[in-house]
């Protein structure tokens, strides 16, 4: 892993590649990534080949410093979460995949960094994260 010394918005590409590679990994199958809607991103649209349905994800990618940093899972808010749903609802719609099995997903990535370790590498996959709002 590379020294991370970036800004949040490069902290956030690096980490949708790690969450990229991770899935594909894992047998899935990448089907577009930055889905935009004026009102929400989707990060990466996946299909998962074992459950053979359509994975919208979210990618939280943080650096943490101290015992008391922000946790990347703790960055997908009530006002995200809604925003998400108009996207991927959206995508279903205009893919005439509203009768398809689909679900969300968060990944979550922490880079822990400290003087005398160095830097390593955490992925966590949340999967079909429940949105009631």
């Amino acid at each position: 892993m590379e020294n991370i010394e970036k800004n949040n918005k490069d902290i956030g590409i690096w980490g949708e590649e790690q969450a990229v590679l991770f899935l594909e990994k894992n047998g899935y199958k990448i089907i577009e990534r930055n889905f935009q809607k004026k009102w929400g991103e989707i990060d990466i649209i996946a299909f998962d080949k074992k459950t053979k349905g359509h994975v919208f994800i979210e990618v939280k990618t943080r650096v943490i410093i101290t015992k008391d940093s922000l946790l990347p899972e703790e960055e997908l808010t009530t006002k995200k979460i809604k925003r998400l749903k108009k996207a991927f609802l959206s995508y279903l719609s205009k893919n005439n995949l509203e009768n398809k099995p689909w679900r969300f997903d968060l990944i979550a990535i922490k880079i822990y960094k400290s003087d005398l370790a160095g830097e390593h590498l955490s992925i966590n996959h949340y999967k079909d994260v429940f949105i009631k709002y």
